[in-house]
């Protein structure tokens, strides 16, 4: 089942597809890692450092997003890409539901986002957002 905030994703990314692109797969992303939050006692989780990833044909579209008070807010900060081109390996690793992804870039950029895959509320295809970003790189 489809969240309300993947429709939204996927609406606001309908106009940054190509003509033949299509979106495989939503999954939400975060960059504070959960020893972060514990040092914060939980205060560090309102703002921004969250984002929507889609895999789509032809690169990752992320969708910048900021968690409000008491839930994420359905409001666009920005799109940014990733072509899959520019992407020289993605590692994931993690325990549990807890999972970090590395992207490495062809330039030698890394790019360090986190996943929890019980976050389902706000991407409902967590483990298969995961599953097919290992495929496409594997």
């Amino acid at each position: 089942m489809t969240t309300v905030y993947e429709e939204f994703v996927k609406a606001e990314l309908a106009p940054h597809l190509e003509a033949d692109e299509t979106i495989n797969a939503v999954g939400f992303l975060f960059t504070q890692s959960p020893r972060e939050v514990i040092r914060a006692d939980g205060l560090n989780l309102m703002g921004g450092g969250y984002y929507f990833a889609a895999l789509a044909s032809k690169r990752i579209l992320l969708l910048a997003a900021e968690m409000g008070f008491f839930s994420l807010k359905m409001e666009n900060k920005g799109v940014s890409e990733i072509a899959y081109d520019d992407i020289q390996s993605v590692r994931v690793g993690g325990f549990l539901n807890q999972k970090w992804i590395v992207i490495v870039l062809t330039n030698g950029e890394r790019i360090n986002l986190r996943l929890n895959a019980l976050a389902t509320r706000y991407a409902s295809g967590q483990k298969e957002f995961i599953k097919k970003l290992q495929e496409r790189f594997a």
